[in-house]
């Protein structure tokens, strides 16, 4: 297991009344939807800048054959993560102002216990409902497959600690799940097929043109299960919207950035 440490200032404590009306990092090169579907122009509020420190685990030794013949397995190199993944991220959440800032990248082993075949099985053979709902029983299956000592502890849940694990696959037509019933331990798939209906899985894109939506990224669906952990829901939206239920942009309304910083800061200054 590698583990590389970004060296970081924790964010200074932030007054409440600043929380709306504050000092910019400067202007983003991210430019939110139409002002009609409720995103907001940056011009029209300057935001304090809310850090919050993720910890990314990419998962290894580990291989995944679906049912299609293709062989998956971890792709993702920590300078993917932090040349192209993580500045992504702050693109798309600079509309927030809130700012990730990389705790630490961790090369995990997957968890190879007697039931480790069995888990892997399952995943790959996982599918949606007649509803379009993913299968719940896939969430414990990924979990058991975490290394407990990379975990949060139970005290720091709820803290300035904020997960990401990569796996190769999740699941068909699953692209990311926030992992609520398990300390928001949140996972992504680096190779989907959501975008061809349960076909041939594929290497998820890191970006994608944000005005030019046709499957989505992994930037953006780590991005749209993050907001999910910030308390954001999946809210009916006109058009490019980050947290539609389906993928089909990258604009917060002005609700969501409000509900999202207030969950920010709380847990920025635990």
């Amino acid at each position: 297991m590698k583990t590389y440490r970004n060296s970081y200032t924790p964010p200074l404590l932030i007054l409440i009344s600043l929380f709306l009306f504050g000092c910019s990092d400067g202007p983003s090169d991210f430019v939110p939807g139409d002002s009609s579907n409720g995103a907001v122009d940056n011009a029209e509020v300057e935001l304090t800048v809310i850090e919050l420190n993720l910890r990314v685990h990419i998962m290894t030794d580990i291989t995944m054959l679906h049912t299609s013949g293709i062989s998956m397995s971890s792709w993702v190199k920590p300078s993917d993560v932090n040349e192209t993944i993580i500045p992504e991220m702050n693109a798309i959440w600079d509309q927030a102002k809130v700012k990730w800032i990389v705790e630490s990248i961790i090369e995990e082993e997957v968890v190879k216990s007697s039931t480790y075949e069995q888990s892997i099985i399952f995943l790959i053979h996982t599918n949606r409902d007649s509803e379009g709902h993913s299968d719940p029983a896939r969430l414990s299956h990924l979990y058991s497959l975490m290394q407990p000592q990379n975990r949060s502890t139970a005290e720091e849940l709820g803290k300035n600690l904020f997960h990401i694990y990569l796996f190769p696959f999740i699941g068909n037509t699953s692209q990311g799940n926030a992992m609520s019933g398990f300390g928001y331990h949140t996972v992504a798939g680096t190779w989907s097929n959501k975008h061809n209906g349960g076909g041939a899985p594929e290497k998820t894109l890191l970006i994608e043109n944000h005005n030019y939506f046709v499957r989505g990224s992994l930037s953006r669906t780590i991005s749209h299960e993050l907001g999910h952990v910030l308390h954001l829901r999946h809210d009916e939206c006109p058009g490019d919207c980050l947290m539609s239920g389906g993928s089909d942009g990258y604009s917060l309304t002005k609700a969501q950035i409000t509900e999202a910083r207030m969950e920010a800061l709380n847990r920025s200054l635990k």
